[in-house]
């Protein structure tokens, strides 16, 4: 029992069935005219398709064609990331000159950013400076914390580190300095 190469399904008697005059491929006589024609792929029967057209409307942002670039105010257009007046780099989206500011701060401060975290890091290894560097980097992980959340890779998680091995070795120095003190006091 054969099937139909389009829907799959086996002929029955009453159904009215065709072939694909080129490959002899069988077919229920709706679903060859359904399908404008030949289903096996490189059959020189199977129908033209469509290509897709190109995008008839111009990419816009609410509505609007163009932008105003937040740096030097220039029209530009809507999908630029760099304004041909002044080579600022733009967002693709339309964005105020505040939060545009506030994202150019950021990201020129990101790499100061990156260097304490590093900073930090030697600072907690040494341990004469471990509590100055456990005190100093939390008071100033947390004036910075948002700042040094927004700041892409490992920074955030740098300054946790730093701040938990200058804190342990602080606290095993403090144990350690006690316990000398204690047994210094013992044996006199």
């Amino acid at each position: 029992m054969s099937t139909c190469s389009i829907c799959l399904s086996p002929f029955t008697a009453d159904d009215a069935t065709t072939s694909c005059p080129a490959c002899s491929a069988p077919y229920h006589a709706d679903c060859w005219s359904d399908n404008g024609g030949c289903a096996v792929y490189g059959c020189r029967m199977v129908p033209n398709t469509e290509g897709l057209k190109p995008l008839e409307i111009p990419p816009a942002f609410w509505g609007r064609e163009d932008k105003n670039c937040p740096a030097c105010n220039a029209l530009i257009a809507a999908m630029a990331v760099r304004c041909r007046h002044c080579g600022a780099a733009v967002e693709a989206r339309p964005e105020e000159k505040v939060s545009y500011d506030r994202r150019r701060e950021r990201r020129e401060r990101a790499p100061s950013l990156r260097r304490g975290a590093a900073g930090m890091i030697v600072l907690s290894l040494i341990p004469v400076v471990a509590a100055f560097a456990a005190a100093g980097g939390w008071f100033f992980y947390r004036s910075n914390r948002d700042e040094i959340r927004r700041v892409p890779g490992s920074c955030d998680g740098l300054f946790r580190i730093a701040i938990a091995v200058a804190t342990t070795q602080s606290v095993i120095i403090t144990l350690a300095l006690l316990g000398f003190w204690i047994k210094s006091s013992l044996i006199r």
